[in-house]
């Protein structure tokens, strides 16, 4: 049984056991970073209203939220300038190879080209996210308009390691057990299950 099924199985029997909804790391602390990355934003960078999402590529309720959730919150906030939307890498890792390699290219996206390219480059990997390989990080990027090439090798060489665990460190700062987390302005938001009321709701009360 390789890695990414048995780490769907015991995040499918985590929630099974009534655990907070999402993929769940270990409760090590890991080493302190003092540089926080500078985030992926979406919406108004000065809004009244921050909401961060701490991902790992790799993990199934991180897909649902990027592709159920995410789009409600784009028409409903980001478009309209409500909120300011951020993105950190929280990689557990669900799988040793993919949440640690699409990261450093979904990086790669941003580092190179901005927020749009990232945005964009993230839904579309999650959407892949069963059949992730190396070719599909080179043909996800070439889609997008991106330099293909050097996507595929940020994946392969983990180019931005240092940055996805810095972005790590100060998610388990701030208590970040696992994946998805969500925060709005600090607080995090407790996911019992993960659906867009359940996020909407606190962003709401936060925009009074």
């Amino acid at each position: 049984m390789d890695n990414t099924r048995r780490s769907f199985l015991a995040t499918t029997t985590a929630l099974a056991a009534g655990v907070t909804a999402g993929c769940l790391g270990s409760d090590g602390d890991g080493d302190d970073d003092d540089t926080v990355p500078e985030p992926p934003v979406a919406g108004d960078p000065d809004a009244d209203v921050t909401v961060t999402v701490y991902d790992d590529f790799a993990c199934p309720h991180c897909r649902t939220f990027k592709l159920e959730i995410y789009p409600q919150l784009v028409e409903t906030y980001i478009e309209p300038g409500r909120i300011r939307f951020e993105q950190r890498d929280f990689p557990i890792p669900v799988d040793d190879t993919w949440s640690w390699a699409v990261a450093s290219a979904a990086r790669e996206a941003y580092e190179s080209e901005g927020d749009e390219a990232f945005w964009s480059f993230s839904s579309a990997i999650f959407e892949r996210q069963m059949s992730y390989s190396y070719d599909t990080i080179e043909g996800v990027a070439e889609e997008q308009g991106l330099d293909a090439a050097a996507v595929r090798e940020a994946a392969e060489d983990v180019t931005h390691r240092s940055t996805l665990e810095a972005d790590k460190s100060y998610g388990r700062e701030n208590g970040v057990r696992g994946t998805p987390a969500i925060f709005v302005d600090g607080e995090q938001v407790e996911l019992q299950a993960l659906s867009f009321e359940r996020v909407s709701a606190p962003i709401d009360a936060a925009l009074e």
